[in-house]
């Protein structure tokens, strides 16, 4: 076994070295940048070091004695081919991300480059888009073929997608259910969607509570909608009525409850809304994500809401969206189960039940 390391001003360079002097067989171990020792090394710019090994075939066969930990054995060198696959990714993807130009990429790069490119104009961040074109390469990928690898990329994508809407059930009954997010997300409306599918379409017993007496707009709205699916409303100003309302409804199968717009910015208000959920536990807390959302502010909301203790996510507006790339960002961050989609203001007609498959084709095709 040969294991040797180069240096190089870039990872392109670097792999070039390599297949000179060990040929296509070496395998790649480690990639990272290092600089010269001393003060030379702080004027230089860093070069990139590739640690890579070659197995020298053996000169003569010989029969290998059985071992007495043999299922132990196989683990190890199963997680030794996992972590020299997963090397080989990060450093594949690192050479494309370091040839912003797309010259001089090889016929397995330029494949993987085009998929990148295609991932980031669906307005999925960098990373996003990274972890999977690294599955991609993990799972051995057949690079060479001629084909648009869209079944490939579907495949991976779903790995991190979970879809899951509310389940009624005879055990848990009311089953009290949260919808909370930032202002001017569609949660009223929403909420009105789900009412009538869950009494009109399934035939539950639903009652509505509303918390959000910030806006009269906003519980007239609600009790509009109410009358029109005929089911009760009640109207909760502080924690006490809120708790009455829930004890009004101990016959209902499923209870909603429709928050005030709580700014990710404005902890006072979030911490009152803090203290609803923790009055009575809710059974699922489903946070309402504008689909037009902007990039910088994702990271701010789930920060101040996912604590609150969001189990389930709803991604509302698609018919106002550009594109579709952060619900991937979205699902892959939280890792939370994505309820339902929304795309207009019909009710209950505009309310999306989405499946795995029916997410990635939103994100890839929109």
């Amino acid at each position: 076994m040969q294991v040797k390391k180069y240096r190089a001003p870039d990872v392109k360079q670097a792999l070039d070295k390599v297949k000179q002097e060990l040929g296509p067989d070496a395998l790649i171990l480690e990639t990272r940048k290092v600089r010269a020792k001393g003060l030379r090394g702080l004027f230089q710019p860093a070069m990139i070091e590739v640690t890579a090994v070659l197995e020298s075939p053996p000169q003569q066969p010989f029969v290998v004695p059985p071992l007495q930990n043999d299922d132990g054995t196989k683990k190890e060198l199963e997680k030794l081919k996992e972590m020299v696959k997963s090397l080989q990714a990060q450093t594949v993807l690192q050479s494309i991300k370091n040839d912003d130009n797309g010259r001089g990429g090889s016929s397995v790069e330029e494949p993987i480059r085009r998929i990148r490119s295609m991932l980031l104009d669906t307005g999925m961040q960098p990373d996003s888009a990274d972890a999977i074109v690294q599955e991609l390469i993990y799972e051995g990928l057949d690079l060479q073929r001629n084909a648009d690898f869209s079944d490939d990329i579907k495949k991976v994508m779903k790995k991190w997608i979970r879809c899951g809407p509310i389940e009624v059930t005879e055990e848990k009954k009311p089953k009290v259910v949260f919808l909370v997010g930032t202002t001017g997300i569609g949660k009223t409306t929403t909420i009105a969607k789900l009412a009538a599918k869950y009494h009109l379409e399934e035939g539950f017993k639903v009652g509505l509570v509303t918390v959000d007496t910030y806006r009269i707009a906003a519980v007239e709205q609600l009790r509009t909608y109410a009358e029109i699916i005929n089911i009760p409303i009640e109207v909760a100003y502080n924690k006490e009525e809120y708790v009455k309302a829930l004890r009004r409804f101990a016959d209902m199968d499923l209870v909603f409850v429709d928050t005030a717009g709580r700014s990710q910015q404005n902890l006072v208000q979030l911490s009152e809304l803090r203290e609803f959920v923790q009055i009575r536990k809710p059974d699922e807390v489903h946070l309402v994500v504008n689909a037009s959302l902007r990039q910088e502010s994702l990271k701010t909301i789930l920060t101040a809401f996912l604590p609150i203790g969001v189990t389930h996510l709803i991604y509302s507006k698609i018919d106002e969206a550009a594109n579709y790339g952060m619900l991937f960002d979205l699902l892959r961050t939280t890792g939370l189960p994505l309820s339902y989609i929304t795309n207009g203001q019909r009710v209950p007609e505009d309310l999306k039940v989405p499946d795995a498959d029916f997410v990635v084709d939103l994100i890839l095709e929109g």
